[in-house]
């Protein structure tokens, strides 16, 4: 199923914003004010529920990774603006405008494996005292 939303999620947001816009225009030619409202509420709390829990895991792969990425800043829509975007592409332009480093999450990792060690010995010292 992941698959099949690759051209949603590769499209430019724009174009995207734009087509959905459509969509919403056509939905609502044939129904009532009524069916119009109960549709529209029903679509809402669908979204709602994706960005809550899109932003709830933004939010701790941030703090994860670090650094916060942004495909639509001036520099990168200079360097890259298609119709649909190609990932890798857009990957290596955003590594060259922040500076991506995977190390950092690796060393996150390591801080974090290295003071459950000293709790568990901590632990252990207090444990063998009784």
């Amino acid at each position: 199923m992941r698959k099949s939303y690759d051209e949603i999620f590769n499209t430019n947001p724009r174009i995207s914003t734009s087509l959905a816009f459509l969509i919403g225009l056509l939905l609502t030619s044939d129904l009532t004010s009524f069916e119009q409202n109960t549709l529209g509420n029903w679509l809402m709390l669908i979204a709602q529920t994706i960005i809550t829990n899109a932003s709830s895991q933004a939010t701790i792969e941030g703090r994860i990774s670090g650094g916060i990425i942004n495909i639509n800043s001036n520099e990168v829509k200079c360097a890259y603006n298609p119709f649909v975007y190609d990932i890798n592409k857009i990957r290596d332009i955003v590594n060259r405008f922040y500076n991506v480093n995977n190390n950092d999450v690796d060393d996150m990792l390591n801080i974090i494996n290295h003071s459950i060690s000293e709790l568990q010995r901590q632990i252990n010292e207090l444990k063998n005292k009784d």
